[in-house]
């Protein structure tokens, strides 16, 4: 098969014929999320399965990255077949219109309807109204259901960070083979690391825009170009804007394209009245014309005399208030990161051992790991138990002896409806390191939410508030609390805030890390990495980071693991 469209339709068939048999929903489940990440991998794919590579994706295990793999390698699959064998032909089609449940699809499978325009055809005939408990309102009803699915798709209106990421580096490859270009840098939303992108805006350098379109054409992620518009509809993804530089001018052009149109409004603003105009071919002299050269972003903020804004601080409501306030601290870097905290292992919900993550750790540059897997209420994640715990620890004394770099024995506990910490105080107090998140109950009313989290950011050990607001990015709105009084009780406390490097997460939200802040709490930039792949996503969380303004010194996994275990030692 070797295609991720054509692997990712032949999953959604096993969905469909999973979800038609008894007692395989939560398998169903499974395989549509697996149908959704190959999506995501797009030409990754491929490399993946040749590499062995796939179970470390998250949301893929043992059994359904075999199943890719067959898909991939031979077109089907041994699920596949099996399901195919166990239901009428058409079964798979019929089941995609809706309404049409399993007792109608037997129902009309006994007219020979085995295709969704076969099905079509019968109700125009009016023969589906005839069988029983149709009727014509319901034969009207699946007639209108087949012509809206013949409707084009809708466009996708918006992607992940961490999913258009990747996408931009594919078609930026994708790019740099025509003829003549220098070089292809992110820009716009991309680049300034909104959660979620509504469209890929690349900045090409080149003399010929014209062989960039005929090769990006010629790409299978690209369904067709429109020139005059400048972007491009690409599959499944949101689309594509190229924005074109030179070399002479490629910074006035990197700050057009980057945005906000209310921070490159301010810069405008503070060009002419110095008489000069600035777009994206340049920053001119009005009177004259002349070209000031600007081959990158600072020279540009030099040449009108303010301070060079980072990507990240770019944003509608700040305008151009970075520069005009002086030369920002040097924010965060990835390379600031010393230590991989909040790891989970086989000991609760995570894919590998303690002794692969802590290796993979080290092979990412890592001085230190925190193991924390889930405390005992997270029973669906296979909390780890108190004697559990005790077994747990030894493996880490054992496993420190063969890896390089140190082990932090720690836990991620469950914040309790009433705001305490699963676990005894005796036992976290034995710990190196404690996260304290929620994973249940995120509906409490506002009122109530607040006293739980406050109660427990006030307790007297040491705990990092972990994915603060719990929200999942498209499927969970952040929990709803008055962040500000928690804020103060984990200041008035002992503890730091997580700033979430999951892709899907990226909690806290960077609106709340300037009032974090203000108040002196420290930041830890968290993997939340369930496998050894999940280790390497720190640089989202550096990004959000960065948004809010964080500098090194205000993160507490940039210092050295001596330095790093006594400021977070719970007691």
């Amino acid at each position: 098969m070797q295609d991720p469209r054509e692997v990712a339709g032949a999953l959604d068939e096993t969905v469909l014929l999973l979800s038609l048999s008894q007692g395989n929903a939560w398998k169903a489940r499974a395989y549509r999320r697996g149908a959704e990440l190959v999506r995501s991998l797009g030409e990754e794919l491929g490399d993946l399965i040749v590499q062995g590579e796939l179970e470390q994706v998250e949301g893929i295990g043992p059994s359904l990255s075999k199943q890719i793999a067959q898909l991939w390698n031979t077109g089907s699959s041994s699920l596949l077949e099996r399901l195919r064998a166990e239901h009428p032909p058409g079964t798979a089609e019929l089941a995609r219109v809706p309404g049409m449940t399993v007792r109608r699809i037997a129902a009309v499978q006994a007219l020979q309807i085995t295709s969704v325009e076969a099905l079509a055809e019968a109700c125009r005939a009016g023969r589906v109204r005839k069988l029983p408990r149709f009727g014509e309102k319901t034969e009207q009803r699946l007639l209108a259901a087949i012509e809206q699915m013949k409707a084009p798709p809708e466009p996708v209106r918006s992607m992940l960070l961490v999913q258009a990421l990747p996408l931009a580096e594919r078609l930026g490859e994708i790019a740099r083979r025509a003829e003549g270009v220098e070089r292809v840098t992110n820009a716009g939303a991309l680049r300034r690391g909104l959660e979620q992108i509504d469209e890929l805006d690349l900045l090409v350098t080149t003399a010929e825009p014209e062989r960039v379109w005929q090769t990006l054409e010629r790409s299978p992620l690209v369904l067709n170009a429109k020139r005059a518009e400048q972007r491009a509809q690409l599959r499944s993804a949101v689309p594509l804007r190229l924005h074109w530089a030179s070399s002479e001018s490629f910074g006035a052009a990197q700050v057009m394209a980057t945005g906000p149109a209310a921070h490159v409004h301010a810069l405008q603003q503070r060009a002419l009245v110095r008489g000069l105009t600035l777009n994206a071919s340049g920053l001119r002299a009005t009177d004259s014309g002349r070209l000031h050269g600007t081959p990158d972003e600072r020279a540009l903020y030099g040449a009108l005399d303010c301070a060079y804004v980072p990507p990240e601080l770019r944003d509608a409501e700040r305008a151009l208030a970075p520069a005009e306030n002086g030369e920002p601290r040097a924010l965060l870097e990835p390379s600031d990161i010393r230590g991989a905290v909040h790891c989970h292992t086989v000991y609760s919900d995570g894919k590998h051992t303690i002794e692969a993550m802590a290796h993979a750790a080290a092979a990412l540059g890592m001085q230190y790991i925190t193991i924390t897997d889930h405390s005992p209420s997270a029973h669906y994640a296979g909390g780890v138990t108190l004697d559990r715990l005790k077994q747990q620890w030894d493996e880490i004394g054992e496993t420190q002896q063969r890896v390089p770099i140190r082990i932090l024995r720690g836990v991620e506990s469950d914040i309790l409806a009433d705001g305490s910490l699963d676990y005894p105080d005796a036992v976290l107090e034995q710990l190196d390191v404690v996260i304290a998140s929620i994973h249940a109950r995120h509906r409490m009313s506002r009122e109530a939410m607040t006293q739980r989290l406050v109660q427990a950011m006030r307790k007297p050990i040491f705990k990092i508030w972990g994915h603060a607001l719990g929200r999942l990015l498209g499927h969970r709105d952040p929990i709803d609390c008055d962040v500000l009084a928690v804020l103060d009780a984990l200041a008035e406390s002992r503890g730091a805030i997580e700033i979430n490097a999951d892709g899907h997460r990226l909690d806290l939200p960077p609106q709340w890390i300037p009032p974090a802040r203000e108040r002196a709490i420290p930041f830890v930039i968290s993997v939340d990495a369930h496998s050894t792949r999940g280790l390497g996503v720190w640089p989202l969380g550096v990004t959000m980071a960065r948004r809010g303004g964080v500098t090194r010194d205000e993160v507490l996994n940039t210092l050295d693991a001596d330095a790093f275990a006594m400021r977070v030692r719970p007691t």
